[in-house]
């Protein structure tokens, strides 16, 4: 006997528990099987086994003490592994069978014969087996009947699960219709309670138009109660609606069975009711309710609503109304008609107003709404760019106030569009020129202080493509034939970089050289489009212009070169801003240029005016040293000639002699005088901090013979300490006091030295110049001769005298050294004089030592 299916353990398993028989107590059918096995096959033993995972446990036994024995111990597995009859003779015969522990030991078997229990299904749960303690063999007949009793063994567990699903199912018809009772009870009692816990009005009609019933509200709202409403007719109660809209909507529910609904004003109490009338199987049940109130709310509101909307039409503003909840936004008409567009052409959806922001400020409005959400701004405002109709952008103020509710949500939001596209056109242009007048100061403040042409120029490319937002800046050197080159740039990264390139556009002819150097402006929006000739389009082409400024740098009414301005994404219209301010700016790069060129040319001349400066002072310096041995060559034999000749000779000859010697003196120290001169810059020593008063004191010291012999009185104030070469300064001190000695007549000399900070008036009188208050101003007074006006100046200039050498002697150099010491140490000297009331000899030191 094979079984038609073989499963797995688990479902063998599983189909054993669903029978429910392990561990069940013994049952007189499975009994009776078992004694009947026993009696046919002879045996002093029989089971009815059932397998379960670890043992083997006799639902029926004859012969037996157990109740079960461990899987392991027993026959009953050669069933379970062949799936058929199994009939063991002798368990002795066989050496596997031998030593199995149910052969060795109790129950001791040597014969055994076993029949599977296989389901219809083909679970094998068990084995129904007859057991001997001594060999023996079975006949076929016998083998025969106990294949048909294992068979009864499964149909009796097949009726096993049969009762007990009938009883299940049992079970749970009666719970079910337990509850199903239970439910209509409490269905009918709920109905009962929400009849009269609503607040809506409840009755019920027969066919018959009589109340049946009734609920409290309706008793409230009719003024009527049960006991004056049930069983009367309804159209005798109220006989005042008889031919209204509630009598024709009552008959209409009934005879064509269908719900109606309605609003209607009611005579007999003075109100407006809302009826929902619905057919029953034994007549009209009727819901209604108060809407009085409402009505008058709909109607104020509607007034409201009209108000409001002769407010919004005579509004310039635009104003939107956003519910939260459906995320629906009310849009006015004027709001639509700002933006271009119809009534219809914007639906109500949140994502028409999100699209239509600029994306450039998208987020940040969207922000701006979660931060008033999350209450950190009291109120919602933000300026942006909106989108119109036709595809072009205005800006628009956009105001708003969101709505919270009792919980805290947000329910709605409401505001206003305002349109500010005039005031931002005009803070564009404000901002424009703002940028344009710092972009001309700093050219020229560069201009004026430096000149540096690359630096002014870079400058200007960097800020002009900046504020003209374009791809590409450049300034374009012209040479004579046309040609040019690429001197500055600046171009956004992606387009050709043409900085440094020689260019040559074969259409560009004298005569537009000619335009150009009369002040011609070319603005081209769309290459493609242009009315130019083909070869000036591919030149273009070739570094992806799409739209171009030209404007000329005229220099001295001559051509310098070109500003451009290029745009190369796009075609784009240049604007009269843009051209006026290219205009603007080539004007003053040509003032730039101009100056540059000047510059250049006073840089030359002051180069080649320094270097000749140069050159005479080592050539008097060369010549006054070379002079020096010959003269004093003349001068030693001169004096020779007059110790020893002298009074030998007649008048004349000692006259001559004395006139020689005279003037090989005076010629000594003329060269002494301009050796000095032409030392003052090359060999003046490095300034150190020097005090006055002991440069004065030896300056003093120097000239005391002179001062003796004139009997002279110098005085002085407290000097302060400066930054200065001594020796130079002493000489200055020196030579200023020699020459108040020299020039004072018959008189005592009176010479005083003073000194005073800068802004200081010595003397209660206007001064020639005004020194500083970062400066030492000094001075010489002294009570001699003085002098015209008009020779304030002269009288510093090398070798010029006002007076004959009999009169007053010297060379002329004196004050010469005096200028040119003074301004090595960058200050300035002059006098201040009058003929016969002396003079005053006024210098200047900057105050280094105090800082």
């Amino acid at each position: 006997m094979k079984a038609r299916h073989i499963d797995t353990e688990g479902a063998r398993l599983e189909a054993l528990r669903q029978y429910q028989i392990l561990d069940t107590e013994p049952e007189k059918t499975y009994d009776n099987l078992a004694h009947l096995a026993a009696f046919i096959c002879e045996t002093p033993i029989s089971l009815v086994n059932f397998i379960d995972e670890n043992r083997q446990w006799f639902k029926a036994k004859v012969g037996l003490d157990v109740s079960e024995m461990p899987l392991n111990v027993g026959l009953s597995y050669l069933c379970q592994e062949r799936r058929n009859v199994v009939v063991v003779p002798d368990t002795q015969a066989d050496e596997k069978l031998a030593n199995n522990p149910a052969v060795t030991s109790y129950p001791y078997i040597r014969f055994y014969a076993g029949v599977p229990l296989i389901t219809p299904k083909g679970h094998l749960l068990g084995t129904l087996c007859v057991i001997d303690q001594v060999p023996r063999q079975l006949s076929q007949k016998q083998v025969e009947t106990l294949v048909a009793l294992s068979r009864l063994v499964i149909d009796q567990l097949e009726l096993r699960r049969y009762v007990a699903e009938v009883s299940e199912v049992s079970e749970k018809l009666i719970a079910h219709e337990q509850t199903v009772h239970a439910q209509s009870e409490a269905a009918k009692t709920r109905i009962a309670n929400l009849l009269e816990s609503i607040t809506d009005g409840f009755f019920a009609l027969d066919k018959k138009w009589r109340f049946t019933y009734i609920n409290g509200q309706a008793e409230r709202l009719l003024k009527k109660n049960q006991y004056e409403l049930l069983g009367k007719n309804i159209w005798e109660v109220f006989p005042e609606i008889i031919s209204t809209t509630f009598h024709r909507e009552y008959q209409r529910a009934i005879l064509e069975q269908v719900s109606v609904e309605f609003e209607e004003f009611f005579p007999p109490l003075n109100c407006w009711l809302k009826v929902h009338a619905y057919p029953a199987k034994d007549g009209l049940s009727v819901n209604f309710q108060d809407i009085t109130e409402r009505r008058k709310t709909a109607e104020a509101l509607r007034e409201s609503e009209e108000r409001w909307q002769l407010a919004l039409d005579g509004n310039k503003d635009g104003i939107w109304d956003w519910n939260l909840k459906t995320n629906e936004v009310f849009f006015s008409t004027q709001w639509k008609k700002m933006l271009g567009y119809k009534d219809h052409e914007v639906s109500t959806g949140w994502d028409e107003w999100t699209k239509r922001i600029h994306p450039d400020e998208r987020d940040f409005v969207l922000q701006a709404f979660q931060d008033h959400f999350a209450k950190k701004i009291p109120s919602y405002v933000c300026e942006y760019r909106v989108q119109c109709q036709d595809g072009s952008y205005k800006w628009i103020l956009d105001r708003g106030q969101a709505l919270w509710d009792a919980l805290g949500d947000i329910v709605r939001m409401v505001g206003s569009y305002t349109d500010i596209t005039d005031r931002k056109q005009v803070e564009e242009e404000l901002k424009r020129q703002n940028l344009r007048s710092q972009l001309f100061a700093e050219i020229t403040l560069k201009i004026r202080d430096s000149l540096q042409i690359n630096e002014i120029l870079q400058t200007t490319v960097t800020e002009v493509q900046k504020l003209l937002q374009a791809d590409r800046v450049l300034i374009f050197r012209l040479e004579a034939d046309g040609s040019g080159t690429v001197v500055q740039e600046a171009v956004l990264p992606g387009w050709p970089v043409i900085l440094g390139k020689n260019l040559l556009d074969s259409c560009f002819k004298e005569e537009y050289l000619e335009r150009y150097r009369r002040g011609r402006v070319s603005a081209i929006e769309d290459i493609e489009a242009a009315h130019i000739q083909p070869c000036h389009r591919e030149f273009l082409q070739q570094f992806a212009v799409r739209a171009n400024l030209v404007v000329p740098i005229l220099v001295r009414d001559s051509i310098w070169g070109l500003l451009l301005a290029h745009q190369c994404a796009a075609p784009r219209k240049w604007n009269n801003f843009e051209t006026e301010l290219l205009q603007q700016l080539s004007n003053q790069i040509g003032i730039a240029l101009s100056q540059a060129q000047l510059l250049e040319k006073e840089t030359q001349q002051s180069q080649e005016l320094a270097r000749s400066n140069a050159e005479l002072e080592q050539f008097a310096y060369v010549a006054s040293h070379d002079l020096q041995e010959p003269l004093r060559m003349v001068t030693s034999y001169l004096q020779l000639l007059e110790q020893r000749y002298k009074n030998q000779l007649d008048a004349n000859a000692d006259q001559f002699i004395t006139y020689a010697v005279d003037g090989a003196c005076r010629m000594q120290t003329l060269i002494n005088d301009l050796l000095n001169y032409s030392r003052l810059s090359s060999r003046g020593q490095p300034f150190i901090a020097v005090d006055c008063s002991v440069v004065l004191e030896q300056a003093i010291a120097n000239l005391q013979i002179a001062i003796a012999d004139s009997r002279a009185i110098v005085t002085y104030d407290t000097l302060p300490e400066v930054m200065a070469d001594t020796t130079q300064l002493t000489q200055v001190f020196q030579n200023l006091i020699a020459n108040a000695i020299k020039f004072c007549r018959h008189q005592q000399p009176q010479v005083h030295i003073g000194v005073a900070r800068g802004g200081a008036n010595p003397d209660g009188e206007s001064l020639n110049v005004i020194p500083s208050v970062d400066e030492w101003l000094f001075w010489v007074r002294d009570n001699g001769i003085g002098l015209e006006s008009q020779y304030d100046e002269r009288i510093f200039i090398i070798f010029q005298r006002l007076h004959g050498r009999d009169k007053y002697p010297g060379t002329g150099i004196g004050l010469a050294i005096c200028k040119k010491i003074i301004e090595r140490h960058g200050g300035r000297i002059w006098v201040k004089s009058k003929p016969g009331q002396g003079s005053t000899f006024y210098f200047t030191i900057p105050d280094r030592a105090g800082k």
